[in-house]
């Protein structure tokens, strides 16, 4: 039995909890109105009480570091990182775009590469691209979508799966093979087959050092200002 760990997803829309026992999703809990802030507590209050299990009894908190959503991302590190240090407990970050390049070599297994596509959003992805064995072939970026990043890429039908809930904007843009799509919404529950492995490898992140891997700070810019003189 175990070890339990609490799984929290904000990188997208979809704001997403889960509890794992071992590698046994036991509890999950989503929303997908957009506002992580209202709805996170709630939802991992949920879990804990369909579970029937205490916080105190947690090993450990995963959390999606990114890429994703600037703010959501920070809703949930930050979240995580205060469990984290109310209870003493390990902290997992977990890569959202190797998390979905798993899941879909799960789902389509057998293929020499997985491209892992996040919607960043106009005709922007954060990418990454994993073999079979999920080792990093081609790091994350951001990336415009148009005709020549497939060839840029060098891959091609028989190859690769391209995979999250980028890969159907991209499937717009490939006019010369039919691409295997995996179309994924980004879940807690996909989170959990990695975090797994990293705590058996006690590959932890220190609780006040854990930051977001934005990839790509948001465009702010300071609205102008009309002074008044006197």
């Amino acid at each position: 039995m175990g070890p339990y760990i609490l799984h929290i997803e904000t990188s997208t829309k979809i704001c997403s909890v889960a509890l794992s026992d071992g590698m046994e999703c036991i509890a999950v809990a989503e929303d997908s109105n957009g506002d992580h802030t209202l709805v996170l507590n709630d939802l991992i209050r949920a879990v804990m009480t369909k579970a029937n299990i205490k916080l105190k009894q947690l090993h450990a908190i995963s959390v999606n570091e990114g890429p994703g959503s600037y703010t959501a991302l920070r809703i949930g590190v930050v979240t995580a990182k205060g469990i984290s240090y109310a209870l003493d407990k390990p902290l997992i970050l977990v890569s959202g775009l190797k998390m979905i390049a798993r899941a879909a070599r799960d789902l389509m297994p057998g293929f020499q590469y997985y491209v892992s596509m996040i919607d960043a959003r106009r005709d922007e992805v954060y990418m990454a691209v994993y073999n079979e064995d999920l080792v990093q072939s081609r790091p994350p970026e951001a990336v415009i979508l148009n005709n020549e990043l497939l060839s840029s890429l060098g891959l091609t039908n028989n190859q690769c799966v391209i995979t999250g809930n980028g890969a159907l904007k991209w499937g717009q843009y490939i006019d010369n093979w039919q691409p295997k799509l995996v179309n994924l919404n980004i879940s807690a529950i996909q989170m959990i087959p990695l975090a797994y492995e990293q705590f058996e490898a006690n590959d932890f992140t220190k609780t006040e050092l854990a930051i977001p891997f934005y990839l790509k700070l948001p465009n702010i810019t300071t609205p102008n200002e009309k002074f008044i003189t006197r």
